[in-house]
């Protein structure tokens, strides 16, 4: 008796020969080739719509069950996946996108049609324009999962900024009424000692890091204040209108 192929759609599951019957050598081959590299590497904008990466199949017969995980890219969110299995593979995506995994069901099958993984970038991502890579490994074998980021724009923060005498931190001399650092409760006279994670000590030091991340995008930012306490706020930066001094 002959096993049983029943197509997937981009898996062919190959059932199990009954017991006590003899499989035939045939149904079961390896080929020494490795899982295909991605078709095309996608233009993501942060924010933006998701965009798929697309995985051509290796049409190779493997050992059940398969797994497939994938790895977001760095700024990067799963949002969904195109398997297309029949009857349905067992998917489960991370709560925060940052990786799925895909099972086949019980028996050899083989991967006979693209696969797709949705992608989308989020705010954190850096200002310039930049590839990153995550990764799909089906079995153990992996490739790169790449995405190229779009420039963005530098968000505001609303301050007027100057140095400290001690190069303790940058100092806020005015601040914008309505403004980002004004909605996050900052004020003349507090002196901003960090921001997004990166020390400062200076005024220039303050606006480089600001300059590095795109405006919509929420940063913690440590002030101190004029009676010397210390506190840590999250602040969501502006967009910046296009034209707008840097």
């Amino acid at each position: 008796m002959r096993p049983v192929i029943a197509c997937l759609g981009a898996m062919a599951l190959i059932a199990p020969a009954p017991p006590g019957v003899a499989q035939a050598a045939s149904t079961y081959t390896t080929a020494a080739a490795a899982v295909e590299p991605q078709q095309e590497v996608p233009e993501l904008d942060a924010p933006g719509a998701e965009q798929p990466v697309t995985f051509p199949p290796d049409r190779r017969t493997r050992p059940s069950p398969g797994t497939y995980v994938f790895t977001a890219p760095r700024h990067t969110r799963i949002t969904r996946l195109e398997m297309n299995c029949r009857p349905p593979c067992a998917e489960a995506i991370a709560t925060d996108g940052s990786t799925a995994t895909v099972r086949t069901p019980p028996g050899r099958w083989r991967w006979s049609l693209p696969v797709r993984v949705w992608l989308q970038a989020g705010l954190n991502a850096p200002v310039p324009r930049a590839r990153y890579s995550g990764s799909l490994t089906v079995d153990g074998e992996r490739q790169p999962l790449d995405v190229i980021i779009t420039e963005g724009r530098p968000g505001l923060f609303g301050i007027v900024r100057a140095d400290t005498p001690d190069n303790s931190g940058a100092l806020v001399s005015a601040v914008t009424p309505g403004g980002p650092a004004d909605q996050a409760g900052i004020r003349a006279g507090d002196v901003i000692v960090s921001f997004n994670g990166k020390t400062v000590t200076n005024a220039r030091e303050q606006r480089a890091a600001r300059m590095a991340v795109r405006g919509g995008a929420t940063v913690p930012v440590t002030y101190r204040r004029p009676d010397g306490s210390v506190r840590t706020t999250e602040v969501t930066l502006a967009d910046a209108p296009p034209g707008t001094p840097a």
